[in-house]
């Protein structure tokens, strides 16, 4: 049985970092996550202490591979990891409604395969089908399709080979209709933006958009618009299934788009592995701050208010996006 980490801020030991990584994998962290042994547990002990005396922070873990999926989103760059730290900590503490990890409540939707992380790339990236025209719109609102992303995504974020080489997303349209853009309100748009942008610790390598309904062209433009240019440059929309095949290696390319492998047994696999990590994805529910105390690290002197949800270079990106549809 694994033992789960603990929530205490200040504890009186601390985990010792043990790699499951290969040689490749760690030269590649040297390389391009300046990542190594004289960087590491250097890096480790000031995040440490900075949650130790941070005087918002009520409980959280300190192990090493909650730490290190900052670190490495943020090539170990230590002041924009506590920034990207307390964006993370007060974004999941006020839209609860989006971050919270539900395992049983989304058991249902993740026996209907709609976000299914299916493997690792030949370059050692995680690879997650979102198929968004599956959601029903007459139940699940923006905020449950985000909780289930959220889950797929929290099952492999300590996972190291994925904090290093990275994520890759596949949406699949197909099927959408108008009622699953309407939906989405402005508040709840930026949000999300503003998570992807600046918020969670992933290190998002590729998004391939594939079967983009005509009608739906200048909402994305309006979603597109709002990334910082680094993640546009990443997008990339596929014409047909074929262009897909060619950007995907067949073995994590699902069958139902020309590749070799079975969504169904991923997705099985998938739902095994949230059995086993249950009491880990809802230990991160319990991770607790105190947003009424000041935070000296802030900086807004109004703490109530997020840099990452109070974007202005985001806002002014929606509202150009805004004003492009009206005038279309």
């Amino acid at each position: 049985m694994t033992t789960l980490p603990g929530l205490d801020k200040k504890p009186s030991i601390y985990d010792v970092y043990k790699t499951t990584l290969g040689p490749k994998d760690l030269q590649k962290a040297k390389e391009q996550l300046h990542e190594d042994e004289n960087t590491r547990e250097p890096a480790l002990a000031q995040m440490r202490e900075y949650i130790a005396k941070h005087p918002q922070i009520i409980r959280c873990r300190t192990d090493c591979l909650f730490l290190l999926r900052f670190l490495r989103a943020r090539k170990f760059n230590i002041q924009a990891t506590y920034e990207m730290f307390d964006n993370w900590l007060v974004v999941c503490n006020k839209a609860r409604e989006f971050f919270r990890l539900e395992p049983d409540i989304m058991s249902p939707l993740v026996e209907q395969a709609i976000v299914v992380p299916v493997g690792a790339d030949p370059h050692g990236r995680l690879v997650v089908i979102i198929r968004f025209g599956l959601f029903d719109t007459q139940t699940i609102t923006p905020e449950g399709q985000i909780r289930l992303t959220t889950l797929a995504l929290e099952m492999f974020l300590e996972t190291e080979l994925y904090q290093v080489n990275g994520l890759v997303l596949v949406l699949d349209l197909q099927g959408t209709t108008m009622a699953h853009f309407g939906v989405w309100t402005f508040p709840k748009l930026k949000t999300v933006m503003s998570a992807t942008n600046d918020i969670l610790p992933i290190r998002l390598k590729e998004v391939h958009v594939v079967q983009l309904p005509k009608y739906a062209t200048i909402l994305m433009e309006f979603c597109v618009s709002a990334l910082k240019p680094k993640l546009q440059k990443r997008l990339k929309f596929h014409k047909s299934l074929d262009d897909l095949k060619a950007a995907i290696d067949n073995s994590v390319l699902p069958s139902i788009y020309g590749g070799s492998l079975s969504l169904e047994e991923a997705n099985d696999r998938f739902r095994k592995r949230i059995a086993l990590e249950r009491d880990r994805l809802l230990l991160m529910n319990e991770i607790q701050i105190d947003r009424t105390i000041p935070n000296p690290n802030a900086k807004s002197s109004n703490n109530n208010n997020n840099a990452g949800l109070q974007s202005d270079i985001a806002d002014e990106a929606v509202i150009g996006s805004f004003r492009k549809l009206n005038v279309d």
